[in-house]
């Protein structure tokens, strides 16, 4: 019979836990011998399995990681505990706050503030966005205003405006 490797570098008490339990599957096996369940995901443990106490930065080279962690503490961020996300972050980068996550928590919400399609241990999809409706085009609006200042060009500006808003633009209830 060939153990994993895992279960013969846990020593003999762990292979005889192994041994007894395997009536019951493998996996069951190998969780009793070597004492710790199977990562779930989902949980916090699965997500800062090898991200606390900036372990990120240690995989750097050293020049990268202190030049992202100065830029983060300058931007008012404490990274002590921290892990940068960066599927999540803006356009600042590791200068965002929010993308500085401790927990699946902070992932998803700021994946449910900023509309963020994620997968992995977090999952969210935000859905389809409703459109977005302009009440007319700002070209559409140029373009009628000069016609109508070459009909009467003592008119004011806001006032014609106004009016080809109210007689060009979508409908819309309580507007």
């Amino acid at each position: 019979m060939e153990y994993p490797p895992e279960i013969l570098a846990a020593g003999p008490q762990a292979l005889n836990l192994y041994e007894k339990a395997l009536p019951y599957g493998e996996r069951w096996a190998a969780m009793v011998a070597l004492q710790c369940p199977p990562g779930t995901k989902g949980t916090d443990r699965a997500f800062l399995e090898g991200r606390q106490n900036n372990q990120q930065l240690d995989d750097m080279p050293l020049r990268q990681a202190q030049y992202v962690s100065r830029d983060a503490r300058k931007a008012g961020i404490s990274i002590t505990g921290k892990y940068y996300c960066a599927g999540i972050a803006d356009k600042r980068g590791w200068k965002d706050p929010e993308a500085w996550v401790t927990s699946n928590d902070d992932v998803l919400r700021v994946a449910q503030k900023r509309r963020l399609h994620v997968t992995g241990s977090v999952n969210y999809d935000p859905g389809e966005a409703p459109p977005q409706r302009k009440l007319l085009s700002e070209s559409i609006i140029k373009d009628e205003l000069r016609k109508e200042k070459r009909k009467n060009p003592k008119a004011k500006t806001g006032e014609l405006r106004e009016k080809i808003i109210e007689k060009h633009a979508y409908r819309v209830k309580n507007r």
